[in-house]
């Protein structure tokens, strides 16, 4: 039975090649050359150049976050992202030009529209001002004509007597 620091050591503490490179993502021959040329912090039991390694998961991560590999992996996903910003804004500048070309175009059948509009209603209103002269011409006569029987019966009954 193991005690509880066994177990955290167990689980911070990462044995072997096959448990490292795992942990990073990597396969183990690529470790090693990480251990090689980019100073993997590593530790080699019982000092022996050649023999097992250890290596803890704290240590590992430090490594990754600081090591030239993460920065190169960083300033790739940076780019991209970059890229892919740009891509974004060209497509939203030429969208904004689209949008303006559309926006003057509907701007000026607005005014047409507006003018045509106010032609409209001046051509109403003397349609209107004629209509109203005209009836205004036959109310008169017709007041003219419808005056002239009144008077006529008026006539008759002095005529008639009673």
């Amino acid at each position: 039975m193991t005690s509880k620091r066994e177990d955290v050591v167990q689980q911070k503490l990462l044995s072997g090649w096959k448990d490292i490179a795992s942990y990073l993502g990597r396969g183990v021959r690529t470790a090693q050359r990480y251990e090689r040329e980019l100073n993997l912090p590593v530790r080699r039991v019982l000092g022996n150049p050649s023999g097992p390694v250890v290596a803890t998961k704290s240590d590992l991560d430090s490594w990754v976050r600081s090591s030239p590999t993460a920065q190169e992996s960083f300033n790739k996903k940076t780019r991209r992202v970059e890229e892919h910003l740009v891509s974004d804004i060209a497509k939203g500048l030429q969208q904004q030009a689209e949008l303006r070309a559309q926006m003057l175009k509907l701007r000026n059948e607005l005014k047409m529209s507006v003018k045509n509009i106010r032609e409209n209603i001046l051509q109403l209103r003397q349609q209107l001002n004629e209509t109203q002269r005209r009836q205004d011409s036959i109310a008169s006569v017709i007041r003219k004509y419808s005056d002239v029987p009144a008077l006529t019966s008026i006539h008759e009954r002095r005529r008639k007597p009673n």
